[in-house]
């Protein structure tokens, strides 16, 4: 769409059809509980999208798999994901993680890590309509941090920035 310079609706029609491995049935881990307490504390109890608190949000903060989302990772290459986070692909603290463990305990032991396979997001920010990272195209959602504090981005959401 050349030559647009306005404001302008850009409404995403996206289907998406993969097969997802067969995994066990979800549960919530100790490893992950204790690690996502561990996060909100790393982090400051904030979104990593819009900065706000469980309490500005209205409800608790969520602890997104973020880059290795549980339901994947029996489809993982671990030996090459953990190639990427040695060098420092995924950031300091993937790259931290003791992967020793990963051939002791399995693949959960990184993937329900929230200190290092962990993004804190508000509810809004993670399963949210036009707003989430499971509901919107990679860009479309991180530009949600990025944008100018009062820009509207959807009908429903004005772009600001707690704390």
């Amino acid at each position: 769409m050349s030559g647009v310079t306005e404001i302008h609706e850009e409404r995403e029609t996206l289907v998406v059809d993969v097969l997802l491995p067969g995994h066990e049935e979800r549960t919530t881990t100790a490893l992950f509980s204790r690690t996502r307490e561990e996060l909100i504390k790393r982090d400051g109890g904030r979104c990593y999208i819009c900065g706000r608190t469980a309490v500005e949000a209205g409800h608790p903060l969520e602890a997104h798999h973020h880059p290795i989302e549980r339901s994947l990772a029996n489809m993982i290459d671990w030996p090459r994901f953990r190639r990427d986070c040695v060098a420092g692909v995924w950031g300091p603290f993937a790259r931290a993680f003791d992967w020793k463990k990963l051939d002791t305990v399995g693949p959960l032991a990184f993937v329900d890590d929230m200190t290092v396979n962990g993004m804190l997001l508000c509810k809004d920010h993670h399963t949210g309509p036009d707003e989430g990272v499971h509901t919107l195209p990679f860009p479309l959602w991180v530009a949600q941090r990025y944008g100018l504090e009062g820009y509207q981005f959807t009908k429903t959401e004005i772009i600001h920035h707690g704390g």
